[in-house]
């Protein structure tokens, strides 16, 4: 049986060693790292990528798959939709990072169907799209995934007996809710 995970009264960090065993931390810090230097190279290698289409991608372009290209991309948009309502419906936490990617295919239609519609005869209905129903969909998604992180941030911090009130998101660490003190 694992011991109750006990809580710094200084910080609020909890050790979950306890309850993960004695090599978590050190297994965590590895991933996080790696996860983290794979981000940073990602970033790295998409600046001199963007410099280059900027500078040779065609003002015009035909594309054979234009139709799939959409239809595929709708397609998408509509089972992270349907995932982020199932998962709602349930109550499942899963609804978090399925309304996050559907508001970012949200955002994402919004662009491409402003971007693609610039002067042309459906510049103004796509505007409107974007405007109307996109872009305030995308918003509702994230301030609901917001408020339910908050939600358990809370919950976490409470439960765990931590005195005054919990920190924002931005300061909170994951798996903990505490403050990040050491890492702003």
């Amino acid at each position: 049986m694992t011991s109750e995970p006990q809580s710094c009264p200084h910080c609020g960090r909890v050790d979950l060693t306890a309850i993960m065993g004695p090599d978590f931390a050190r297994r965590a810090a590895r991933r996080r790292r790696a996860a983290l230097l794979t981000l940073l190279l990602c970033c790295a290698a998409l600046v001199p990528w963007i410099a280059y289409l900027a500078a040779t991608l065609p003002i015009r372009y035909e594309s054979r798959q234009w139709r799939a290209a959409w239809v595929g991309f709708d397609l998408a948009l509509l089972a992270t939709l349907a995932a982020t309502a199932w998962y709602g419906w349930r109550g499942r936490q899963l609804v978090v990072p399925w309304g996050l990617a559907a508001a970012v295919l949200l955002t994402c239609d919004a662009w491409f169907d402003v971007m693609l519609a610039w002067g042309t005869g459906d510049f103004t209905v796509s505007v409107l799209s974007a405007a109307l129903v996109e872009l305030p969909l995308a918003g509702y998604l994230l301030a609901r995934a917001r408020r339910i992180l908050q939600f358990f941030v809370r919950m976490q911090w409470y439960l765990t007996g931590m005195p005054g009130d919990p920190p924002p998101l931005h300061r909170a660490l994951l798996l903990s809710g505490t403050t990040a003190s050491s890492r702003r």
